[in-house]
């Protein structure tokens, strides 16, 4: 299953998946559905949030890769840029960000040139990548030196277990839950990683990451 996993068909399959057949609303689900699911992601909005105020500043140049529809987007800064594959979410994203610049496009082949943001944002998007060393090596490229990206993806959690119970839960094909030394192993490759914590009722594993 491994070898398979790691296969191009698999990436190839998987890619396929986000692009032309997902459809979940991240706004939708946080915002305006009562439940478990949406008390999770009012939660993670929330201690995110608290953590992208305390590094943004003025005339930060930021980038929201795998944007969706717009979770954190529409907190941004005008004039800042959301990256996703998947043009139904960007359709969404530009209703409810409609001052920042979405482009469609492949994480692993970001349209930027070199050093061109002082701040990224990824959140829940490298679970779903089975090999996701382009991804990051790409983050690294368009992240000028001294800047900072911080992220999410979903901890090892015994609470994940009762996914199965949302109505609204994603059939995406890959989708990995991180052990803390997974995660840093995994990113030190490429960054300093200067915080990696588990929260949100240990279903989230955080970091902040520096170039």
């Amino acid at each position: 299953m491994k070898k398979f996993v790691n296969s191009e068909e698999f990436k190839q399959k998987n890619k396929d998946y986000y692009r032309l057949e997902e459809d979940y609303d991240w706004i939708k689900v946080t915002d305006k559905i009562v439940g478990l699911e949406s008390f999770f992601h009012k939660t993670r909005q929330r201690n995110f949030l608290r953590q992208l105020k305390s590094f943004l500043q003025k005339d930060q140049k930021v980038l929201d890769a795998g944007c969706g529809t717009g979770l954190f987007s529409r907190f941004l800064p005008d004039g800042s840029y959301g990256i996703d594959i998947n043009p139904r979410n960007l359709a969404k994203a530009r209703q409810h960000a409609p001052a920042i610049n979405f482009m469609e496009a492949d994480l692993e082949q970001l349209p930027f040139e070199n050093d061109s943001f002082d701040l990224i944002i990824i959140t829940e998007v490298i679970e779903h990548f089975p090999d996701p060393l382009k991804l990051l090596s790409e983050l690294k490229r368009v992240l000028k030196t001294g800047g900072v990206i911080l992220g999410t993806v979903p901890a090892k959690s015994f609470i994940w277990q009762l996914r199965f119970l949302s109505s609204t839960r994603p059939r995406e094909p890959y989708h990995r839950y991180y052990s803390k030394k997974e995660l840093n192993d995994l990113l030190k490759q490429f960054f300093e990683v200067d915080d990696l914590k588990q929260g949100n009722f240990f279903m989230t594993m955080s970091f902040v990451l520096k170039k």
